[in-house]
């Protein structure tokens, strides 16, 4: 096992809890709007969609954590 395996783990599971937990919140938060009448999008959706998103918000991290490995083994080793 190198020396990032174990952290590489902990930050997955970090990362499925979050996104797992944010995507329940928002499906509990579309059944209780299940209404006829649609409820007004709130302001800080309406200004940064993408925000809200719980799927992009875990690729952000992913792609910040494996840039920090990547630039990691490139200062040490320089491939």
């Amino acid at each position: 096992m190198g020396m990032w395996t174990v952290p590489a783990i902990i930050t997955g599971i970090v990362i499925l809890a979050v996104a797992y937990y944010m995507t329940v919140a928002v499906m509990r938060k579309t059944t209780e709007r299940a209404s006829v009448t649609d409820t007004p999008i709130n302001k800080s959706v309406r200004d940064h969609p993408i925000l809200m998103n719980p799927i992009i918000i875990m690729y952000v991290i992913f792609g910040l954590f494996t840039g920090i490995i990547i630039f990691y083994y490139w200062s040490q080793y320089g491939y």
